[in-house]
Order: C-alpha cells, then structure tokens, then sequence
C-alpha cells in the first residue's frame, strides 16, 4: 500500500471505495504530473482473474453417473451343452470309481450232455482323482465404505466374481482335467478314439483341406465340402457302434466360434451347409466351443451324448461352489470358496468322433 496515500487519509482525503492514488511523476519543480497508462495498466490488474476460470460448481455436481456397471465379457463356458454333469460323492472323496460291464459268451446247439459254451460278464473298475479348489475373497471397511457412495455393494461383486472364477475352473477341467491327478477332460482323455482328417479335394489341380482354402480355391462349393466333412465324421459314429446310431440318431456336434460362420456358407443353390445338415440329421444341435479352436488347430467334435438310457460321458463334481464362512478380521473381512471336480467321465469312446484339421 503507498504510504503517501495512507498519509492523505489521516488528513481527511480519502474515499470509501478509493485504494490508493493514480499514478503520478513529480519533476524538478515539485509539478505533479499524471501517468494515465501506468494507471490503466494497474486498474487492469486489479480486474484480472486470480482463481482458475470455471463453472462455477463441483463437476460432480453436473457429472450423471450410470447405475448401471457393464460387466467385461469372457469367453462362453458351454463344455455342459455338451455333456451333463453330474454330481458324484463328496468333496471330501479322495478319488471317484465307475464300472463299465461287457457281457461276454455265445450259444452252441443244444444236447442233454453238453455244457461247454457259457454266458458270462466282466466289470472293470475305472478311478479318476477328485481335486478340490478354492478362491478366496477380502474387502475391508473403507473399501466397502468408498463403494457404497457410488451405490456398489463390493461384497456382492466379489461373491459374483469368485462364483465366476470358480466356473471358469469347473469348465477348464470339463475340457483339459487336472495334470498328474488321473483327471482328464473331453479334450485329452486317453480312450478317446484318434482324430480323423477332413476329406481333400482337388480344385484347379491343388488339393485343400482346410475350410479356409476350400473358401478361398471353392467358394461356390464350400456348404457341399463342409457338409461332406460333417458327414464323413457321422460315418465315423455309424461305422463304430453296430446299427445303434442312425441319422435321426440325437447328436451334438460341437465347433469353435471362429469356425461356426462357414456353417453358413451356401452352394451354387442357395443351401447352408447348416441346412443341409439339419435336413439329413435333423435331430443335429450345433454348440459353440470356443476352446475346439487352440494353438492353431481347429477340431469338430461329434457325439452322441445318450444311448439306450446310459449317458456317454458326463462331467462329475463333488462339489459344485460352496461359500465358507465370513471371517471377520480388525477392520475386514475374509470368505473362502470351493468347489471339487473328477472332471470327464467318459463311458463309449465309440459314441464320441473328431476331426482336426478343418
């Protein structure tokens, strides 16, 4: 503040609104002379800005937040649209045992003194491990607190994230079982039958097997060569299993999602090899299996998953998903969850064929 202006204060020049004089220069002769653009320049200081420009509010005022949270999307875990599953034991069982029976025997002309040709039955006892899992969920009370302002119930989203984890779990086992636990999945159990390949056609004198190159080399026949490949691997089924499956024969052929779109692919009369199949199998059900696709490998999977009764594999649990209690620490709180599984069960490897290599 000037002080000559303080000193003019205390002598009865002043103003309520005034905060000092406008700038001045004193010569030689003590003649006052004003600096009108020294003034101006001060006067525009004092009317600038010193916060940061705004709206005026909290942008949390005027910011709408979405009740609704999208959850991030995963893979389809659809190994049970193939196969059922089936809950065996408790989580407690060390291993899990099944029988298979073969009727063996034959007949002979009858005579009153002969007895050499019998009827007899074998059971083999087949054991697959139990392996129990878990995952564990944690939130404390700030945590929870902080989420609660944003009307999100941490705990229910944690309960729902292991309830998937645990999911995910049960649907890699139905697929691969456990390594060294004599656990096996559909995609590795050692009495599944050997792969067979799609057929090779010859196209502009080069062969192709692949659907891509048969796409690619074929287009106009492409729903003709993949129903034929469809078809080659019925034979397979119809070739093993004695008369017992027909085309009217309930089946499930199982194809990754990024090989389902050539089951739309259409021949020179507008046919989908999807139609095609439908009308010569038309008890046929198409799942997707994102995991028939891996490591640069296509796979079509077919079976007939019941027959006469006897399911042909099944998926077995001890143990589907089970919460522990809460445990409650100092300012937190803990919760285990299990699950337990025996993995693929298969009991007629002949009811089940595959082909790689489309």
């Amino acid at each position: 503040m000037n002080m000559t202006f303080e000193k003019a204060k205390e002598v009865g020049l002043s103003s309520a609104t005034a905060v000092d004089f406008m700038k001045y220069d004193v010569d030689a002769q003590g003649n006052i002379k004003l600096d009108i653009r020294a003034t101006e320049q001060a006067l525009a200081q004092d009317a600038a800005l010193i916060t940061t420009p705004n709206v005026n509010v909290p942008s949390a005022l005027v910011t709408y937040i979405d009740p609704q949270v999208v959850t991030i999307l995963f893979s389809s875990m659809n190994t049970t649209k193939m196969f059922r599953e089936t809950k065996k034991g408790s989580w407690t069982d060390k291993s899990f045992q099944f029988g298979v029976e073969e009727y063996t025997g034959g007949v002979t002309a009858y005579s009153d003194f002969a007895d050499n040709v019998t009827s007899d039955a074998n059971t083999e006892w087949i054991e697959r491990g139990n392996f129990v899992f878990q995952t564990v969920l944690s939130y404390g009370e700030l945590e929870e607190a902080n989420a609660g302002r944003a009307k999100l119930s941490l705990a229910s989203q944690k309960q729902r994230s292991a309830s998937l984890n645990i999911a995910k779990a049960h649907n890699n086992i139905n697929l691969y079982g456990i390594a060294g636990r004599n656990i096996y999945g559909m995609l590795n159990d050692p009495n599944l039958n050997s792969a067979i390949q799609p057929i090779s056609v010859t196209i502009g004198g080069s062969n192709y097997s692949t659907w891509a190159d048969k796409e690619a080399h074929g287009a106009s026949d492409l729903a003709n060569y993949i129903y034929n490949d469809v078809s080659k691997l019925y034979g397979e089924l119809a070739d093993k299993n004695g008369g017992n499956v027909d085309a009217n024969s309930p089946m499930v052929l199982g194809i990754s999602n990024t090989m389902a779109r050539y089951l739309n692919a259409t021949n020179t009369y507008g046919l989908t090899a999807l139609g095609m199949l439908k009308a010569n199998y038309p008890n046929l059900k198409v799942v997707q299996v994102p995991e028939l696709t891996s490591g640069g490998v296509n796979t079509l999977y077919l079976t007939v998953p019941e027959l006469f009764g006897v399911r042909t594999a099944e998926f077995s649990y001890s143990e589907k998903m089970a919460f522990g209690r809460v445990i409650a620490e100092t300012s937190s709180f803990r919760q285990k969850v299990r699950a337990a599984s025996s993995g693929f069960i298969l009991k007629r490897p002949s009811l089940i064929a595959r082909m790689t290599g489309i």
